[in-house]
């Protein structure tokens, strides 16, 4: 994939993290965003370099849409391009809370981060897209955000994923024209530091089976992004091997309460 470039946010830490590891392993050259987790971009910028790729990254808050156009255009002059826009960053509430005790920002924070912010991105991205003939959107949802699965405690979450899954595939239909593809994957139940975690470092469960890991799911992504993936497009893909992520239950409880 050599010459390819692609734009990561939040990829400093978790999922996101993973994600660029594929993407440097696929021969893409990545530009990332980051919150926090300085040292963390610092730590996947030397790895690049160990491989031979190029990285670079900005610190940006992902709620302003002046910052993620600055981001986006600091890919752009350094690299030159965004062959591909992967958008890992998505905040969740972990605590339970019902639908009515919901404030506005606590909901804008819902939207605008998991679905706003990412029309930024399109929006920004598609015209040099457009221009080269080759372009790939792959954004995050959950297991059920493809067929718009209701989640107590979690609905606005749920409504914004379901949503960005709609307009993944609403972009899928009006750029394929211009051989732009637009998919979402949807991981399975990945938590904590297993998020950063590769296929060989996999634990195992009581069951034996081994658990999920960020490699997982970068792996598919990096797929999205590739030549070869031309044909798959307004597609929802699960990584969840197999589970019902969002039907299991815990003493009441779902997967997500456990964390």
């Amino acid at each position: 994939m050599s010459g390819r470039v692609a734009f990561v946010t939040s990829g400093a830490r978790g999922l996101g993290h993973a994600t660029v590891r594929a993407l440097f392993a696929a021969g893409w050259d990545v530009f990332f965003t980051f919150g926090k987790s300085e040292q963390e971009a610092a730590n996947l910028i030397a790895e690049a370099e160990r491989l031979g790729r190029r990285a670079g990254c900005r610190r940006t808050d992902l709620f302003n849409p002046h910052q993620v156009r600055a981001a986006l255009h600091a890919c752009e002059a350094l690299f030159g391009r965004v062959d591909a826009v992967v958008h890992n960053f998505g905040p969740f509430v972990f605590e339970r809370v019902a639908l009515a005790d919901y404030t506005d920002d606590m909901w804008r924070m819902m939207a605008d981060g998991n679905l706003t912010n990412f029309f930024w991105l399109y929006r920004d991205a598609v015209p040099g897209m457009r221009a080269r003939r080759f372009g790939r959107f792959v954004t995050l949802g959950f297991d059920g955000a493809g067929r718009a699965a209701g989640w107590a405690w979690r609905a606005p979450y749920a409504a914004a994923k379901s949503a960005l899954a709609s307009l993944t595939r609403s972009i899928a239909r009006e750029e394929r024209e211009h051989g732009i593809t637009a998919n979402m994957v949807c991981p399975g139940d990945i938590r904590g530091e297993a998020k950063m975690q590769r296929i060989v470092e996999a634990p195992r469960g009581p069951d034996g089976r081994r658990l999920p890991v960020g490699e997982d799911v970068g792996r598919v992504v990096a797929f999205l992004c590739s030549e070869e993936s031309a044909y798959i497009n307004g597609t929802v893909i699960e990584v969840t091997g197999g589970e019902d992520v969002l039907g299991i239950r815990r003493e009441g409880r779902d997967a997500r309460d456990a964390r």
